[in-house]
């Protein structure tokens, strides 16, 4: 590779990674957004779980999205995949073979906590570190996730 096209490659990746940090959501924002559903589903009830979930996009901001788990340890909203809709969190395992989606449901308490765990990157593509903030509430787990850097 000629050395100026090469130095162009390198400006051009240190360019992006600043739009890329932009594109984040941060933890205080991950909180919120679980405070915020919270809220509604307090107000709404179960109706609340169509406002978080797809093509519905109140419960998403860049990289960050609503999900909630029910009964049975099944999600019943997710404002990043319609497909995961139904599916038993307890089955989810990472690509170090960490059992995540038990911690989710196991972890999770009214005061909140985070759990670790690897996941695929939207904007990156890569599996990427990740933590979820979730809490515990009236049976059901509110969840929202960070990949972190």
């Amino acid at each position: 590779m000629k050395p100026s096209i090469l130095a162009a490659t390198i400006l051009l990746g240190c360019l992006a990674m600043p739009a890329l940090a932009a594109d984040r959501g941060t933890a205080e924002e991950a909180q919120a957004m679980v405070a915020r559903a919270i809220a509604l589903y307090d107000r709404d009830g179960e109706a609340a779980f169509t406002a978080m979930t797809l093509p519905n996009t109140e419960f998403v901001d860049r990289d960050l999205y609503i999900f909630v788990i029910g009964s049975e340890n099944r999600v019943v909203a997710h404002g990043a995949s319609l497909e995961r809709i139904g599916l038993d969190v307890t089955t989810l395992i990472d690509d170090t073979g960490n059992p995540y989606g038990v911690a989710l449901v196991e972890e999770a308490t009214a005061e909140g906590a985070w759990v670790d765990y690897r996941r695929e990157d939207p904007l990156s593509g890569l599996v990427e570190d990740k933590s979820s903030w979730v809490v515990r509430h009236d049976g059901y787990v509110f969840g929202c996730g960070i990949y972190r850097p």
